[in-house]
């Protein structure tokens, strides 16, 4: 693991010295905040939101007896950070598989800098030794929305994938059971497919890039990320504050936007953020819904976009409302029932509380 302010001074350096594209500059959007900055708090009352809903939301957070962090954002602007047990804004969080959105915005950047492009094939990116001739019709894009047709299970192949020391070839070893495009198969195996392919096509230097190009930008200096042959693991292992969740999500409510400079552009964001796929089948809270690139798009009423991890790591964002939402939770690998649980139980508190509480667009 590596301290993200381990190299992140330089690259904030590198950023502030950019002619034309200086985060505080007269530039700036109305209502597009400059992420690097600190949070801005602000009423509920002041953002539409009726503080009472709020406060309910709250108060039932607290008596799940699991959640360590709650923060909703309107606006640009912090309403509501409740902490709960010993946590605080200073605590970094394991935030399990929002990570996989962090990945998918890092492919995105790449596609940006004309890198890569969702439609590459993927053995054009990755060792030689690890592909296979039926690997040939896997695209960039299948790895992005779980339909690359690599079997693979959650609970099945984690541990000896990691335990194998192989990051890139364990994954390519599996069989391929359906072809791209056509089974959705929720697999950190795809994720760290995709972060291999980003170092391949940057540099070389997958962390490197993520820190310089999005984490230091967006003021993300607290934490770690989990490396794995050298690479951020795609699919989970990135730790932060939820304050740094929240910038994340904000980011993607202002279409990749902060201040005055655009970090990811609104083509990919308006394109990884729709749906893509429809899972079916999925066992999960979002059974029924929609899947983007990296990232859940679910048909409620307004639409939501959720960051999901292991055990009710959420950054959940609701456009049409300009709002975001971050909880955190503790959790159990030796009870992944009760993790599955409480993932329920704190979606249901977001859709049920958190989001009717918002008066209006």
């Amino acid at each position: 693991m590596r301290p993200f302010h381990a190299v992140l001074a330089l690259a904030l350096l590198l950023a502030a010295g950019c002619g034309g594209d200086d985060p505080t500059g007269p530039g700036d959007l109305p209502g597009v905040v400059d992420l690097s900055e600190p949070w801005r708090a602000s009423t509920p009352e002041a953002e539409g939101i009726d503080p009472a809903g709020l406060a309910e939301a709250v108060d039932s957070a607290a008596e799940l007896g699991f959640v360590r962090a709650l923060l909703v954002a309107r606006n640009g602007r912090l309403v509501e950070e409740s902490y709960f047990g010993n946590d605080n804004e200073r605590t970094v969080f394991d935030v399990h598989s929002v990570t996989k959105t962090v990945t998918g915005l890092l492919v995105g950047m790449a596609v940006d800098d004309g890198a890569l492009d969702v439609e590459d094939l993927m053995v054009d990116w990755l060792p030689a030794d690890d592909v296979r001739a039926e690997h040939g019709g896997i695209r960039v894009r299948h790895l992005l929305t779980m339909t690359s047709g690599i079997q693979w299970s959650e609970e099945e192949d984690l541990r000896p994938w990691i335990e194998s020391g192989r990051p890139v070839g364990y994954v390519l070893d599996r069989p391929v059971v359906a072809e791209p495009g056509e089974q959705f198969t929720y697999s950190s195996g795809n994720s760290h497919l995709l972060s291999a392919i980003v170092a391949a096509a940057t540099g070389g230097d997958g962390l490197a890039f993520a820190e310089e190009r999005l984490l230091g930008p967006l003021g993300i200096t607290e934490g770690n990320w989990i490396t794995f042959g050298g690479q951020p693991l795609g699919g989970f292992g990135l730790r932060m504050p939820a304050r740094d969740m929240a910038r994340l999500g904000q980011l993607v409510l202002q279409r990749g936007r902060s201040g005055s400079r655009t970090l990811v552009s609104e083509r990919w964001i308006d394109e990884a953020f729709s749906e893509q796929v429809i899972p079916g089948g999925s066992d999960g809270v979002l059974d029924g819904e929609g899947y983007g690139y990296q990232v859940w798009t679910a048909r409620t009423n307004p639409r939501s976009l959720v960051m999901i991890g292991f055990g009710g790591q959420f950054v959940w964002m609701v456009p049409e409302l300009d709002l975001m939402v971050v909880a955190t939770t503790r959790w159990s690998t030796s009870r992944p029932e009760e993790s599955q649980e409480q993932t329920g139980l704190l979606a249901a508190l977001i859709r049920d509380l958190v989001i009717p509480s918002v008066e209006g667009p």
